[in-house]
């Protein structure tokens, strides 16, 4: 087999194993049931990844480094800093929508427990540490309100991915559908709330001392 040839067929049974680590949880999927949607037998797989473990670490890998491709990308277009944080989440959107499977299996790696959260961390690594610096140079600039930038952050990253994974929640609670225009209704909901939270709170008048006029 080409070099060429089996860093095609690796990334073959990648996306497949993603598919199916995302659609039917770790438990569900199986190396059998990857290589058979390949049409490869499990030999084969497991030349590539010697364990079920192993497959999924290397999915985690795939996933993570193709959503940090896709921000740095879309933030290195932005030129304009205060929509800097509204690029991030529409670029988090459009992969959901044009990638399905992207939530579905980032929230089956977020059950895994914090090794494998550990793992998303590092591949966006540089991204946060950008993000924690617009954070803190747009406070001192007046253009966001002060408050902890890491805090801030988590909240802010709260609110983006898990509005994107957690659709089966969102559907119970809200009622919402499966379809696109149900993710766009989200995606305009998330801004606005980002946007609130980001939003410099006006300076009040001093109050008058008691008993002044």
């Amino acid at each position: 087999m080409t070099r060429t040839g089996g860093e095609a067929r690796r990334r073959v049974l990648l996306e497949e194993a993603v598919r199916q680590f995302g659609s039917k949880g770790y438990d569900g999927a199986s190396l059998e049931s990857v290589a058979s949607a390949c049409g490869v037998r499990k030999q084969t797989l497991l030349y590539y990844f010697p364990t079920k473990d192993a497959l999924f670490e290397a999915c985690v890998l795939e996933v993570s480094v193709r959503v940090a491709q896709a921000l740095t990308d879309a933030l290195a277009e932005e030129l304009e800093p205060s929509r800097k944080a509204e690029t991030v989440i529409r670029t988090l959107f459009s992969l959901a929508e044009e990638w399905p499977v992207f939530p579905q299996f980032a929230r089956e790696a977020g059950r895994m427990g914090p090794e494998i959260v550990q793992r998303f961390a590092e591949a966006l690594g540089p991204l946060r540490l950008r993000a924690l610096g617009f954070l803190r140079s747009s406070m001192d600039e007046g253009r966001i309100r002060r408050q902890d930038p890491a805090l801030l952050l988590f909240t802010l990253y709260t609110a983006v991915v898990g509005s994107i994974t957690e659709a089966g929640v969102l559907r119970a609670v809200v009622g919402e559908d499966r379809g696109r225009m149900a993710l766009r209704r989200r995606e305009e909901e998330v801004l606005a709330f980002v946007r609130s939270a980001l939003a410099p709170v006006a300076e009040e008048p001093p109050r008058s001392a008691p008993g002044a006029r």
